[in-house]
């Protein structure tokens, strides 16, 4: 049996810089959208640190009465099962965003969370080609209220 899979709206101009991004690091990943059961080990084996995974699929969701989560090009995602909108991603060994409404995202920019995140090896990852909306989280205490924000965003496109 397989699990239900919130379906991306792979149309919507709020997904257009994430899913662009998500694609071209899909390492095999040709499915736009899949549940996390339909992966073997879904917090180890897509190549995100489990911390992170968990972060953004356990934690910061505990507000949420819906679940979203979601493996978009083979990335745990968060996508609004109604809109379809991506509301939240994470990827490799440090990183997860929310795409936030502008009074959430004034906040998080004022509590520190960054748009741009500068790896280890001097690449840079621009939050803003995704949008405006998006910030990456730094485990604030606050992000399960962000979290919340960012889904009921996404419902109101």
């Amino acid at each position: 049996m397989t699990a239900r899979v919130p379906k991306v709206n792979l149309e919507h101009q709020a997904n257009g810089g994430i899913l662009r991004y998500l694609r071209s690091g899909s390492k095999g990943h040709s499915q736009p959208s899949a549940a996390p059961e339909d992966i073997q080990n879904p917090y180890y084996d897509l190549g995100t640190h489990p911390e992170i995974v968990a972060r953004i699929w356990d934690e910061i969701t505990v507000k949420l009465t819906t679940d979203c989560r979601c493996v978009v090009y083979g990335a745990p995602a968060l996508v609004h099962p109604e809109s379809g909108i991506i509301f939240g991603f994470a990827g490799g060994t440090q990183t997860y965003a929310l795409r936030l409404p502008e009074p959430e995202r004034r906040e998080a920019i004022r509590k520190g969370a960054e748009q741009v995140h500068t790896y280890m090896d001097g690449s840079k990852l621009d939050l803003k080609d995704f949008g405006k909306e998006w910030v990456f989280g730094g485990w604030f205490d606050i992000e399960a209220e962000w979290c919340l924000a960012a889904y009921e965003f996404a419902g109101n496109p």
